[in-house]
């Protein structure tokens, strides 16, 4: 009976990971899978091949080869070093987790993206250029040498308060800059290729970017949420950071918008407000200057609320919409990025700076 466990075994566990291995190759395919990414796709398929050999004990050496791939592979990305122009910490102690090394963000966002485009599970009039513009994100991204990712400490439920990732990007301008971004990620965690694409408008004003990280969700109207905030402004102010502009995307501009008149540090000064494809109709009416950027085919934070939410705010709003779904940030990157840096200059020669 053991003996025959033995010999079958493998045989069953190579037939589990068959469908896992095959999809996942196509995936590869379709994705342009980054250099470690194809290895642990490689690996998984020798592993496969191994496990499903009938003379299994002749054959146990191509399952080794592909299990020693993986390992190789894994080992790379954790001592591979940190990006010059983009970092992760975690706040407060301010070391990053080794888990967040193992994958490349690009390899999981694209593959989860086409996996949401080809199920459906996103409005056309939202997804339309979706792919190819994430795709164009990520090419940038990767010319900046960045190689951790936020979303593997958020998908094992290791965000809090007391313990949260954030990707910082320094000014490109100043060494040590008196101005920062802090920038609320959106529903599905944090990325740090939606954080570089604002620091982009950041380095307009030489500012530092801070993009912290709540969870899946992005539930930052929480209280939760808040303390987030709180304990990253703790930590901008550590920096010697004296000013910040409070920003958001998607889910992270509904919770800036709840919680930018809650803004209250010893240390630092509220100097505006970026929304981008997300406000609150609760929302409170900012006591600071407010950008706002919107896709005017937005259905997933509809175009109608946020114009509303822009009247009642008044003189201290301003407007940007651009021809886009949700996802405008992404597929007229250009438009954002310029009408940001622009308001952003604005604010601060209006402030004499």
């Amino acid at each position: 009976m053991r003996e025959g466990v033995r010999r079958w075994l493998p045989l069953g566990v190579g037939l589990w990971l068959l469908p896992v291995a095959l999809p996942l190759g196509v995936a590869a395919l379709r994705i342009h899978a980054s250099a470690s990414g194809w290895g642990y796709v490689v690996g998984l398929w020798i592993v496969t091949l191994g496990l499903l050999s009938l003379r299994w004990r002749r054959r146990r050496g191509l399952t080794r080869a592909g299990l020693g791939l993986l390992l190789l592979v894994a080992a790379s990305r954790l001592v591979a070093s940190e990006g010059e122009h983009l970092r992760l910490v975690r706040l407060p102690e301010g070391t990053p987790h080794w888990a967040n090394r193992l994958v490349s963000e690009r390899d999981g966002t694209l593959f989860a993206a086409h996996a949401l485009v080809l199920t459906r599970s996103l409005p056309r009039s939202d997804s339309g250029e979706f792919l190819a513009a994430m795709e164009t994100a990520f090419d940038r991204l990767d010319g900046a040498g960045g190689v951790s990712t936020p979303a593997v400490s958020t998908y094992l439920g290791m965000q809090s308060p007391a313990g949260f990732d954030a990707v910082v990007i320094p000014a490109r301008g100043k060494a040590a800059p008196e101005v920062a971004v802090v920038f609320l990620h959106g529903y599905a965690g944090n990325f740090a290729v939606y954080c570089w694409q604002m620091a982009q408008a950041a380095w307009a004003i030489d500012a530092l970017t801070v993009c912290p990280s709540v969870g899946p969700s992005g539930a930052w109207g929480t209280a939760n949420g808040a303390r987030t905030l709180d304990a990253t402004l703790d930590w901008v102010a550590s920096q010697g950071i004296r000013r910040v502009y409070l920003g958001g995307l998607s889910n992270g501009g509904l919770g800036a918008s709840l919680l930018v008149n809650d803004v209250a540090h010893p240390r630092i000064a509220l100097s505006g407000l970026v929304l981008i494809s997300g406000a609150s109709s609760k929302a409170p009416i900012p006591r600071v200057p407010t950008l706002v950027v919107q896709g005017r085919h937005d259905t997933m934070m509809p175009t109608r609320d946020m114009r509303t939410y822009v009247a009642s705010a008044g003189r201290v709003a301003s407007y940007v919409e651009v021809d886009s779904g949700h996802f405008a940030f992404l597929d007229r990157r250009d438009e954002c990025e310029r009408a940001i840096a622009t308001w952003l200059v604005r604010q601060e020669k209006l402030a004499g700076r």
